[in-house]
């Protein structure tokens, strides 16, 4: 599997693509991921840009500081969930989102990221076809 196509491996997880696409368009998902690296410590920021290294757990708390309490509570609007929930969801999430969108270390650039995230979506839509909601 190439390093890009882990996004799309991520957003077939209809849980995880809720999430993700509740941080918002492309240029605030690339932000999230450069925000992390403030929020984190550099061995678990490190973990999630080498390809080849197992990808260090993040805390609810770091989430919470990263994205913030009032995009907490939109994303749990959004998600149809309670903002406590969605950090603990998203500490899961986003050491993977991170991993899939810095193929080679290097975080992809918002319209790349946007054309793979339409992509990946499109071809879900696609594979569900008549049993779509």
């Amino acid at each position: 599997m190439t390093d890009i196509r882990k996004l799309a491996v991520l957003l077939d997880n209809p849980e995880a693509r809720e999430l993700i696409l509740g941080l918002g368009g492309a240029e605030k998902i690339r932000a999230v991921v450069l925000d992390l690296a403030g929020a984190t410590t550099a061995d678990q920021y490190g973990s999630w840009l080498d390809d080849g290294a197992r990808n260090k757990p993040m805390t609810a708390g770091q989430v919470r500081l990263t994205i913030g309490d009032d995009a907490l509570d939109s994303i749990a609007v959004f998600a149809g969930g309670d903002a406590v929930a969605v950090a603990w969801q998203l500490s899961e999430v986003l050491p993977d989102l991170v991993d899939a969108l810095t193929p080679g270390g290097t975080v992809l650039e918002a319209d790349v990221l946007r054309r793979e995230i339409d992509d990946a979506t499109l071809e879900d839509d696609r594979e569900a076809g008549l049993f779509a909601n």
